[in-house]
């Protein structure tokens, strides 16, 4: 056990993901939108029939985020601004998530995954501001999304993983801990539970959800550091989200309307 918990503590993502350089980050954030997209096109086009696209699917949500976390901001100004920011594209976005989405039966009350993001950002900025009574009234917030973000966002998994992420972010020594990183991997597979009706739950769900993260981590980070350049303009993430969603829904309904 003791050499498992040490295994873990070297493999930490935390650690792996503070040495990126925006060029190694942006890299990251490009698997990401992939499997993401790799995800929707099984869920929205192809009915969840294809197991191969969702094993890949289940490496996006941990790795975009890590890197939402690592990114969040220590000034308490820009850490106001990012919530607002997330919460405008969250509303922004909200109607293609619909559009994506409508034709799989899905509820009209399903929020998209940036409104745990904005929850959880709004949560850490109101603590700053007003301490323990912001931070209760951040987690009343998160309670308030977790059933909408339920049947296509992760719900409270995705929400307790954003969190745990968030701390690991604010307090360093909370990084270090093993039994700190135990809760992380726990989380990770409570992530990759639901599986998608597949015969092997080990093998679609579990062992992507956990171990394809790592391996990506680890791989870019071993690539040269080259700190000047960035492979995507800053926000690019948030207009991909929000365009392939686009395009993805306006494919799903074409059928209907021919």
């Amino acid at each position: 056990m003791h050499a498992l918990l040490t295994s873990l503590r070297l493999s930490s993502p935390f650690h792996q993901i503070k040495s990126l350089s925006p060029f190694q980050a942006d890299i990251i954030k490009t698997i990401a939108l992939l499997a993401m997209l790799a995800d929707h096109i099984n869920t929205i086009l192809l009915n969840g029939h294809n197991a191969l696209l969702s094993a890949v699917g289940h490496c996006a949500f941990p790795l975009f985020t890590l890197i939402w976390a690592i990114n969040l901001p220590e000034d308490s100004t820009r850490l106001r601004q990012r919530a607002k920011r997330l919460w405008l594209w969250a509303l922004a976005t909200q109607p293609l998530f619909w559009l994506a989405f409508m034709m799989k039966g899905q509820s009209w009350l399903a929020l998209n995954i940036l409104f745990a993001y904005a929850g959880c950002t709004q949560l850490l900025s109101w603590s700053a501001r007003w301490g323990v009574n912001g931070a209760m009234a951040g987690l009343a917030v998160l309670l308030l999304l977790a059933w909408p973000l339920t049947p296509a966002s992760y719900g409270i998994p995705g929400i307790v993983f954003c969190l745990l992420c968030m701390a690991a972010r604010c307090i360093s020594a909370v990084a270090e801990s093993r039994l700190f990183l135990m809760l992380v991997f726990v989380a990770m597979a409570w992530l990759s539970l639901p599986g998608n009706g597949y015969d092997d739950t080990l093998v679609y769900d579990l062992l992507p959800g956990l171990v394809l993260p790592l391996l990506i981590i680890t791989a870019v980070a071993a690539l040269p550091h080259i700190s000047a350049t960035r492979l995507w303009p800053r926000r690019f993430f948030y207009h991909a989200y929000a365009g392939h969603l686009t395009l993805l829904g306006v494919l799903a309904v074409m059928p209907v309307r021919l």
